[in-house]
């Protein structure tokens, strides 16, 4: 987890190659209107994280625990996966903006993307939205 100067955890997403993004960064999510594409949401921290997106919905495929190594940056390497994936809850087999990504596991989902535009994706979580944990999704 990455700490402040004050040594407070800073809540903040990042891609699995390049570690922790800040909000002002520019957007690495980059999809097309109107097309279908498989995220894989790794959570390698001790908190749940209701994950929100605006510009596209989607249905839960599976979830799965992994183990990895991470770099200063906290990208990840040496991803393996543990165990066999489980299947959405009952309630989650609906299409959905938000998705809790357990600790210690990868969340996958299946995401529709309709309308091109700038959006967010970003915890839902009052605190973590307040400290930058979301991203710019760029829908070309």
């Amino acid at each position: 987890e990455i700490k402040d100067p004050q040594g407070r955890i800073l809540p903040i997403l990042g891609t699995v190659k390049e570690g922790v993004k800040s909000w002002m960064e520019a957007g690495t999510e980059r999809p097309k209107a109107w097309s279908t594409e498989t995220w894989e949401i790794y959570n390698d921290t001790a908190d749940a994280h209701p994950v929100h997106l605006h510009g596209g919905h989607f249905q839960i495929v599976n979830r799965q625990g992994f183990t990895a190594d991470k770099d200063k940056k906290n990208a990840l390497s040496n991803v393996k996966m543990l165990g066999a994936a489980t299947q959405p809850n009952a309630y989650e087999k609906t299409w959905k903006d938000t998705v809790i990504a357990y600790p210690g596991q990868v969340t996958r989902i299946n995401v529709k993307f309709e309308n091109a535009g700038l959006f967010v994706w970003h915890c839902h979580i009052l605190e973590h939205e307040d400290h930058d944990m979301m991203r710019p999704l760029l829908v070309q």
